[in-house]
């Protein structure tokens, strides 16, 4: 026995791990994984109370704001008995000129919404946020509070607007430039890739405020001043969480905006090749969009369930570091207390 050690103390050293597995084990529970790594994992989900709530949001807002703008429309075409031209030539005889014809020249261009779609949209909305954070902050096993929700906005308003609109803007100068060229593929490439990169550019900051505000949800039981003293830090992670992996964000926003975009497109199309000859056909339309509506609500569910599965491996393997870093301390100054006797 080594005499400069009293026999009663115990060993400072960490135990070895007892095999090559147990050491990988260890180092992969303290690996943070990228953000594709939990696609799989966060598919399922959307079925639960929280999905469901979200669900419903997203058919709410899509059924009440195109039924109210709907009728609103229709008083503008409508004739002497309250019949109107448009449920029977809807994508037949009423095309994009006429309908730009009656919100330009005609009665409808001082009125083009009414007053029920911009409340209906304006709670539809709100609605929906309040339903993906319900569902975000159940997925990462946290309390959904609504301080949380609204200063996690500005946030990632603080740390996320500039950064991501900058390469926004700089890629829209580029579409734009060589759209200018004459060549009509990238004629093409700018009238579809602009629309959708201001889309990925509205769901990368998103994914900055999802960020954040799980960030907020997780200190909530911290005092004001404690949060106050660590904001800088708090800022710090919610954006190197973001743009430690900008590849698979920009990805995964980039991907996301395109589907769901393609989705809501691809309805309106086939609703306008259908035409409204037909009380049929105007309900098969609304059928194809609430279906369209309720697969772009669960694509967005499993995003929030993705970011918020990365957010808590990355969190639990800062607090096991952190964990390490506190036992590691004690240690080695036991150790020089043992060295020094």
């Amino acid at each position: 026995m080594d005499e400069t050690q009293p026999p009663d103390s115990p060993d400072p050293r960490p135990a070895p791990p007892e095999s090559i597995h147990a050491f990988a084990d260890a180092e992969l529970a303290l690996r943070p994984l990228p953000p594709w790594a939990w696609l799989g994992a966060s598919f399922r989900g959307g079925f639960r109370a929280s999905g469901l709530h979200l669900l419903a949001a997203w058919a709410f807002f899509e059924v009440c704001t195109s039924a109210a703008w709907a009728v609103h429309l229709r008083g503008f075409t409508s004739f002497a008995g309250g019949w109107s031209a448009l449920p029977q030539h809807w994508g037949e005889m009423l095309s994009a000129k006429d309908l730009w014809n009656l919100a330009v020249n005609g009665e409808m261009g001082r009125e083009p919404f009414g007053t029920a779609v911009p409340c209906l949209a304006a709670f539809g909305l709100a609605w929906m946020f309040w339903a993906s954070w319900r569902h975000q902050a159940e997925e990462a096993a946290l309390p959904a509070r609504l301080r949380d929700w609204v200063l996690g906005l500005f946030d990632a308003l603080v740390i996320g607007l500039v950064p991501l609109l900058l390469p926004f803007l700089l890629v829209s100068k580029l579409l734009s430039a060589s759209a200018a060229t004459g060549i009509q593929g990238l004629g093409w490439l700018d009238f579809v890739g602009r629309p959708l990169l201001f889309l990925a550019f509205v769901s990368a900051l998103m994914g900055q405020w999802w960020l954040c505000r799980l960030n907020r949800a997780a200190a909530a039981e911290d005092s004001f001043t404690t949060f106050l003293a660590a904001y800088p830090r708090h800022l710090k992670d919610s954006f190197l969480r973001l743009w430690s992996h900008p590849v698979q964000w920009t990805a995964l926003h980039l991907g996301g905006a395109a589907l769901r975009a393609g989705l809501t497109f691809g309805a309106l199309f086939l609703g306008w090749r259908w035409g409204g000859g037909g009380t049929g056909r105007v309900w098969a339309f609304l059928g194809v969009q609430v279906l369209a509506t309720l697969v772009n609500a669960f694509l967005l569910g499993w995003l929030l369930r993705l970011t918020a599965r990365y957010w808590r491996r990355r969190r639990e393997v800062a607090q096991a570091l952190a964990a390490l870093e506190a036992a590691r301390t004690p240690s080695i100054l036991a150790t020089d207390r043992v060295e020094a006797s």
